[in-house]
């Protein structure tokens, strides 16, 4: 699990889901071998890597069964940068299924969290004479509500593997999403200060030396933090500008972290990385040490 929380040098983190049956592991092997197969259904997770256009990508393709569907989707979804959710457009019993799960993960998993993503919707099997158009297919899972979300960038692609419909249109589509998404994420922030809830810094990741005094700089932040909770109420993530930089602090579970940012084009960055901590703090929540906090840190940033 610990190489999903972080990007691996070699490859960018995609994860193909949707419900059983409707292609996935077709998909994934004609991006391999640009042919049509048919594979066994998947159980579990497979692993390709693959390169498309100049990228090369750490492809997961997770079973669509409900079992995975409540455990282990959200953690890979979670820490990908681009999604591919398949769906059998000609299978109208499922749809309502695939709508649920599909609103699970925008609205309950990565809504304000952690929504900087690329997600390509593929309605698949296009080529059958019972299969859905593409309005149809969007006014059944309510896909125009997707331009209510800023950071997601989201395209819906009518396909059939079997007869190659659209799946090179899409692939560059997407292989294009997420390179300037990547481009983005490359771009580090400046600081990471990691303090409880008291204002003790735990660990912190300053190379350029912005900070000079870390206690003094964290209660400067906490009260601002503060006065802006008594003017809008409390949120778990928020975004103060303290010249030059912008700081995007998170509040959760006894911990506060506050990432410096010198452009505002790099806070889903900070966003991200702020997701990651968090995580590694929770897995970790019962034998926390500073010194394994700190080197985790440093390795998000290596």
């Amino acid at each position: 699990m610990e190489d999903l929380l972080k990007f691996e040098k070699k490859g960018i983190p995609i994860t193909i889901i949707g419900l059983p049956y409707v292609g996935k592991t077709t998909l994934v092997n004609w991006i391999k071998d640009e042919k049509f197969t048919r594979p066994k259904p998947s159980i579990g997770v497979n692993f390709e890597q693959i390169e498309i256009g100049g990228l090369i990508l750490n492809i997961f393709d997770i079973s669509g069964h409900k079992s995975y569907r409540s455990t282990i989707w959200k953690s890979y979804i979670m820490t990908s940068v681009g999604i591919i959710f398949v769906l059998d457009s000609s299978d109208k019993d499922h749809i309502d299924e695939a709508a649920k799960w599909f609103w699970i993960i925008v609205d309950d998993w990565l809504k304000g969290r952690y929504s900087d993503k690329v997600i390509l919707f593929l309605a698949n099997k296009s080529d059958l004479k019972n299969s859905l158009d593409v309005e149809q297919i969007m006014n059944k899972l309510s896909l125009t509500k997707m331009s209510n979300y800023s950071d997601l960038s989201f395209q819906i692609f009518k396909t059939s593997i079997r007869e190659n419909t659209n799946i090179d249109y899409s692939m560059k589509w997407f292989v294009k999403k997420v390179k300037q998404l990547v481009e983005l994420q490359s771009i580090k922030p400046e600081a990471i200060l990691i303090s409880d809830t008291s204002g003790n810094v735990l660990t912190m990741y300053d190379p350029k030396k912005i900070v000079e005094d870390p206690d003094m700089f964290v209660g400067y932040l906490k009260a601002l933090s503060g006065f802006t909770n008594e003017l809008l109420g409390h949120e778990k993530f928020k975004v103060i500008k303290v010249e030059p930089h912008f700081y995007f602090i998170t509040e959760e579970n006894q911990y506060n972290i506050s990432i410096a940012v010198s452009d505002e084009r790099i806070l889903p960055e900070a966003r991200r990385l702020s997701f990651l901590i968090f995580h590694y703090i929770e897995e970790n929540k019962d034998s926390l040490d500073s010194k394994e906090l700190n080197r985790y840190v440093h390795t998000l940033f290596s």
